[in-house]
């Protein structure tokens, strides 16, 4: 029960920061400065904190996903789910705690330029605490109803038509996802200072490679698709009169496809001012 609501939890938070995600690397289309103004936030004490738990979703998401999946594709795997949730725990302690070790000692040894803000006033920007709370209040949204479930609907494979293709989709794409993003957190949050060396003329310069373009392109066409079919599976568990649901329904699609869209288009027009 626990795996099934820390999957479904961490799930959430990622879908809300990857549309923010996408929409701050997407003003790098607008210039240096609005760029270089806003990725001060993210040498914010919150963001940092938020950026070492939002590793730890991620890797928790990914890992518990290639577990569901072993079960779904051999289900004779069953009897061993207990060792295979086991391999997710160990697995994942092993990988996050020296992550976290390594990003925590980036933020506390930010010095000048890097650092872009003072310890003793870190809680007066507001803007800082915008995506922490819309990730908190999403989060909460989805545990509270999640609470109540006694236990968790069993992973059934549809047997044909589009809910096939969604259900192939989001298994193949997190496999996929699950190198492509824990490479995109390595480069940009682990090595050679992490977010610390973030600014407009690091992305210009990733930019400027064809390989990175096509890079974050495939990792934001799957992580939309993965996330869209996420979020659109939580909410029919929870909402079910149809025109609630299909007002749910058709604000998911619209702000992901916007966002989608957005972001594919600074990928593809982008060119260093």
């Amino acid at each position: 029960m626990w795996a099934w609501l820390l999957h479904r939890l961490t799930g959430v938070g990622i879908f809300v920061f990857l549309i923010v995600h996408i929409v701050d690397t997407a003003l790098i289309g607008w210039g240096r400065d609005l760029y270089d103004a806003l990725i001060r936030l993210y040498h914010h004490p919150l963001f940092r904190i938020g950026e070492i738990l939002l590793a730890g979703a991620v890797l928790f998401h990914g890992l518990n996903g290639l577990r569901v999946i072993i079960l779904d594709f051999a289900p004779a795997a069953t009897l061993y789910q207990r060792q295979l949730l086991t391999g997710v725990v160990v697995t994942f302690i092993v990988l996050f705690v020296p992550a976290a070790v390594i990003m925590f000692a980036q933020m506390l040894h930010a010095t000048g330029s890097e650092r872009m803000f003072q310890w003793g006033d870190w809680w007066r920007e507001w803007r800082a605490w915008l995506p922490a709370l819309g990730a908190t209040s999403a989060i909460a949204a989805v545990s509270i109803p999640s609470l109540s479930v006694t236990r968790p609907q069993p992973s059934v494979r549809p047997v044909g038509g589009l809910e096939l293709y969604g259900w192939l989709y989001l298994r193949v794409s997190g496999v996929l996802l699950l190198f492509l993003v824990l490479g995109h957190l390595a480069i940009m949050h682990l090595l050679d200072g992490g977010v610390n060396r973030v600014n407009y003329d690091f992305v210009a310069q990733r930019f400027a490679t064809p390989f990175w373009r096509t890079y974050d392109f495939v990792m934001l066409v799957l992580a939309i698709g993965h996330g869209i079919w996420g979020m659109r599976t939580v909410l029919l568990d929870y909402i079910h009169r149809p025109l609630p649901r299909l007002i749910a329904l058709s604000t998911l699609y619209t702000i992901t496809g916007i966002v989608a869209a957005l972001g594919a288009l600074v990928l593809f027009t982008f060119q260093p001012k």
